[in-house]
């Protein structure tokens, strides 16, 4: 049994993601020597093995950061067969996907959905991306909302700790202003959640 015979039945097999990843970077030399060589049946069997046994294994541990770098790499990888291999589509939508669910995962939620814009325009009645691209909506809704909110809070809680040392602002719309744009933060976020939730995904 050979070297890609030996690891074809390691990572067929069912490990855990610690495992995978510590045998794709024992040998990953020799994974970037078949990738680099340049032969279509050397780079179709890496590339699944480094996008579903090591970049997502590297992301379901919670080390986003190095799976995009990865998945940088085997977007380059993709390069080399794009036009020659029947799994290009497949490899590459599955390297969008992921690089998508890891913007999402380290709060990039706008580059997360520039990354689900693309398979959706191929793909738009996939519910799994619909829900992840719906969702990304709601947190950047939810982030600018927070923010809003916290200010107007922290603007409240001033002109209060303002009145505790004596100076009492008379003016209800400036006493009371932090604390009416906070609300109104708030309201407008859960408002615009539900409303995202129920709307139609549509792409130009």
């Amino acid at each position: 049994m050979n070297s890609k015979s030996k690891l074809k039945a390691f990572f067929d097999s069912k490990q855990d993601n610690q495992q995978y990843i510590e045998k794709y970077e024992e040998n990953l030399a020799f994974f970037n020597d078949l990738l680099k060589n340049g032969h279509k049946e050397d780079i179709e069997f890496v590339i699944p093995i480094k996008m579903y046994k090591y970049a997502d294994p590297l992301n379901l541990t919670g080390n986003y950061s190095q799976a995009l770098e990865v998945l940088a790499e085997i977007d380059n990888d993709l390069d080399k067969i794009k036009g020659q291999s029947k799994w290009y589509n497949q490899y590459l939508e599955g390297m969008i996907f992921l690089k998508g669910v890891c913007f999402a995962r380290l709060k990039r939620y706008k580059d997360s959905n520039v990354e689900f814009e693309k398979i959706l325009r191929k793909n738009p009645d996939n519910d799994k991306y619909i829900d992840w691209f719906k969702s990304n909506k709601e947190n950047i809704v939810a982030d600018l909302m927070n923010k809003i909110m916290y200010i107007g809070i922290g603007f409240y809680v001033l002109i209060m700790i303002i009145g505790w040392f004596g100076y009492k602002i008379e003016n209800l719309i400036i006493r009371d202003i932090g604390f009416v744009i906070g609300l109104l933060a708030f309201v407008t976020s859960y408002i615009w959640r539900k409303v995202i939730k129920k709307r139609d995904v549509r792409l130009s």
